[in-house]
């Protein structure tokens, strides 16, 4: 039987208990669920995903201060130890803590993040790195809801706690502050009815057979889903991979590029040197440097090519891997990198955020980096204002044209880091203090590599913009 075309025969599932995650997905479409129980294997997350399930993780630990004198149960012990513990400590009278205390009822199993009793009454949190309640967070606590109730444990209180943005690390490990909970009682209690439908209804799938369903919104909302690779090949939407690799794509020919001349008269009043900016962020729920905000983008690395005279470039490069805050180097190396003179071509408004915000932060070099703020000139505009190709299909992402101005640029052709989510995971293996020297030397490499190439992009699309080759 071949491994890419799994079997669609009935199978018997008494052994695979649902969950809430395993609900969750079923909801979002029945057959990841089927397919997450009986061929995990097909599974394949995206860096931003696999990012996701890392800020969760640490933002458990965080949470557990933050709600602090609790008991952690289950830590390396079996599911139905866990939920022996459980049951123990709630059978003790007094107030209690519980962090990842597991609850089962008609056999869908739960583990919650945090349980407290306080004068008897029962209170939960769900604790969750978004900076919002979200629609698809009500579903999720309702599951959790209907079990816990459902072994015998009533509740008072449910919340979710979400981060708050106005949070400003002070460092030392004193993150109080950082979540902040919201009342979803009225929202869920009315979806406890439901539970039961959901969880007979997947409790049919998993036993029947692989459920014919077409790709569609589904398989990106709430999340993408980490089947849909298998499912757009099955469907003829993706070419199957052969045993060398994926067969070669023919690029775009750039000579089917149209570029309006207005585009090229506007660079040529434009002088030298001219300069290409490109910033790589990082970002983290739990704020890891003193002075910074949950999700606040830091830059740690930027590339900068030269042209002093037309042709004529020269490369600067930072990249900060050293696991300290990056902010105060990066400003203090771009200001003396871009001198005082020219242009600064970048795409889109991504580095004039960010040079904004390093003002902000490094305030004795806000006046250095708001000269270079003033001296910015946006090439996403004035490619979507003049430039046409057919293979663009109305998307002006600079990965996209790229390819339609010098194909052998294609980022696609990198092996380590390919885009920015791969460019923020990179950085984080690399400063991962695991990581072998020779992991992070290769990591490095593959950073600035990348980098590099998207300030080298910039420089060919304004010569394509201004008549060039």
């Amino acid at each position: 039987m071949s491994a890419a075309r799994p079997s669609s025969r009935i199978v018997c599932v008494r052994s695979a208990r649902l969950s809430k995650s395993r609900i969750i997905a079923g909801l979002q479409c029945p057959r990841r669920l089927w397919l997450s129980v009986h061929h995990p294997e097909f599974e394949v997350y995206a860096p931003d995903a696999r990012g996701r399930f890392a800020a969760g993780v640490e933002l458990g630990e965080v949470a557990r201060g933050l709600y602090p004198g609790g008991a952690l149960i289950g830590e390396g012990v079996p599911l139905s130890e866990a939920l022996r513990q459980t049951t123990a400590a709630l059978a003790r009278p007094g107030d209690l803590t519980l962090y990842e205390a597991t609850f089962r009822h008609a056999d869908v199993l739960v583990r919650a993040d945090v349980v407290q009793r306080r004068d008897g009454r029962v209170r939960l949190v769900e604790v969750k790195s978004s900076t919002r309640l979200k629609e698809h967070h009500l579903p999720d606590v309702a599951i959790q809801a209907w079990t816990i109730e459902g072994a015998g444990v009533p509740l008072g209180i449910v919340n979710v706690a979400v981060i708050d943005t106005d949070f400003v690390y002070r460092g030392d490990g004193d993150y109080g502050g950082l979540l902040k909970e919201i009342p979803v009682a009225d929202q869920v209690r009315p979806l406890l009815a439901q539970v039961p439908g959901w969880v007979r209804g997947l409790e049919e799938v998993l036993a029947g057979a692989l459920p014919v369903i077409a790709t569609g919104a589904q398989c990106r909302r709430p999340f993408e889903c980490p089947f849909l690779e298998w499912c757009e090949t099955r469907e003829g939407r993706r070419p199957r991979p052969a045993a060398s690799g994926p067969p070669p794509l023919e690029p775009p020919d750039p000579a089917l590029g149209v570029v309006d001349e207005r585009a090229a008269r506007y660079l040529a009043e434009l002088p030298y040197p001219r300069y290409y900016l490109d910033f790589e962020t990082v970002q983290f729920a739990v704020p890891v440097w003193a002075g910074t905000r949950p999700y606040q983008q830091m830059v740690f690395q930027w590339s900068l090519h030269a042209e002093r005279e037309p042709g004529v470039l020269e490369h600067r490069a930072f990249l900060d891997t050293s696991g300290g805050p990056p902010s105060r180097a990066a400003a203090e190396a771009l200001v003396e990198a871009a001198g005082t003179d020219g242009p600064i071509f970048v795409y889109h408004d991504f580095e004039k955020w960010r040079l904004l915000e390093l003002a902000q932060m490094e305030t004795d070099l806000a006046p250095a980096l708001e000269g270079v703020m003033g001296r910015l000139v946006d090439l996403y505009r004035l490619t979507r204002e003049h430039y046409e190709h057919p293979a663009l299909h109305g998307s002006y992402s600079l990965k996209t044209v790229l390819p339609t101005v010098d194909p052998e640029l294609d980022h696609a052709l990198l092996e380590e880091v390919r885009d920015g989510l791969s460019a923020q995971a990179a950085f984080h293996e690399a400063v991962a203090p695991g990581t072998p020297a020779e992991r992070r030397d290769e990591l490095r490499a593959g950073l600035l590599e990348y980098c590099g190439l998207d300030t080298l992009a910039l420089v060919r699309l304004a010569h394509r913009l201004e008549g060039r080759r």
